[in-house]
């Protein structure tokens, strides 16, 4: 099972599907951004990023410090930028800082040496262009990711459905719906199983 730095244990049946049932929707991130690689999973508490448009400076220099162990980065502010957040050698940093994914709303490139390297990414999509590195954005609090904020600490659920997003302070609540919900779904799939045969 996933867990955080903290010790606690996320379970490994709750997907994104599970999750926005159990939110009625909400936090539920754009369509738009989508998994890079099929058959993706991830589970972790939200370190958010707000980057200015076409530059990736505000990244670079949370990246210059430690990072949360198993952190999700959240990178907000790039969703008209033309140019990458980040790169295969980026990645190849978050994953020795122990970083456990990446959620943008903006661009990546080097995505075949991205999926090689087996990095969780939901992103806009790709492109070869390179970001600026001018504007240091703002590192740490909230970003809104196409209608949906994401603070410092909130859990983040993402695979092949997409992103949700739980509030940090509503976790037990939350959980607590989504396994009623797999309950039901589970009693629902028996019966049909049952009657198949």
């Amino acid at each position: 099972m996933p867990s955080n730095p903290e010790g606690q244990i996320f379970p490994d049946w709750l997907t994104a599907t599970l999750a926005s049932d159990a939110t009625e929707g909400r936090g539920v991130l754009p369509y738009w951004i989508k998994t890079l690689q099929l058959g993706s999973r991830l589970i972790g508490r939200a370190f958010v990023i707000l980057a200015c448009e076409e530059d990736n400076q505000a990244l670079r220099e949370a990246m210059a410090r430690p990072l949360p162990e198993g952190c999700v980065l959240v990178v907000g502010g790039q969703s008209t930028s033309r140019t990458a957040v980040m790169g295969d050698l980026m990645v190849m940093e978050l994953q020795q800082g122990g970083v456990a994914g990446l959620i943008t709303d903006g661009l990546v490139r080097d995505s075949g040496e991205i999926r090689q390297l087996r990095f969780p990414v939901w992103c806009r999509g790709t492109t070869p262009a390179a970001s600026n590195k001018h504007d240091p954005g703002v590192i740490g609090g909230a970003v809104t990711l196409g209608g949906a904020i994401v603070r410092d600490g909130d859990l983040v659920i993402a695979d092949d459905d997409g992103v949700v997003i739980w509030p940090v302070d509503d976790y037990d609540a939350l959980l607590a719906k989504a396994q009623a919900r797999l309950d039901s779904d589970n009693a629902r799939l028996a019966r049909i199983r049952a009657v198949r045969r």
